[in-house]
């Protein structure tokens, strides 16, 4: 099963779950710090494409607190929002799995940095040696 099939699968589960009868857009992008987001005017999730290899459990975690701001229809994490996510996902099950996909995310960024370093003092090599010339 693809990792498109996956989250559409986990998707339509949490909208039977939680009541939610319309439809819902999913997107799958890569993104530098952003885990996941919603768009509550289209109706849209966009989830990090580079969180999906970190396993189900973290993918179900994104869709069902995008879903939960739809639900709310908010931004907000209050006690509403917090309360309907611990209700599927303990506290201590949170804070866990925010913790992996926040380490994925601060080493993928290191990772992009450092190439964008070492390109940048190439690029500064190059850019200097076509002055001289």
């Amino acid at each position: 099963m693809s990792y498109v099939d996956k989250v559409n699968e986990i998707l339509e589960e949490y909208k039977r779950s939680l009541g939610i009868n319309h439809d819902v857009k999913i997107k799958l992008r890569r993104y530098k710090t952003k885990s996941a987001f919603v768009n509550l005017k289209t109706m849209t999730i966009f989830i990090n494409e580079l969180l999906l290899d970190l396993g189900e459990e973290v993918i179900k975690y994104l869709v069902l607190h995008e879903l939960i701001h739809l639900k709310l229809n908010s931004k907000y994490h209050d006690s509403e929002f917090n309360k309907i996510l611990y209700s599927y996902i303990p506290p201590e099950k949170v804070s866990k799995l925010r913790e992996l996909i926040t380490s994925k995310l601060l080493l993928a960024l290191h990772t992009t940095n450092k190439n964008n370093i070492q390109l940048g003092n190439t690029e500064s090599v190059a850019i200097r040696s076509l002055r001289l010339t």
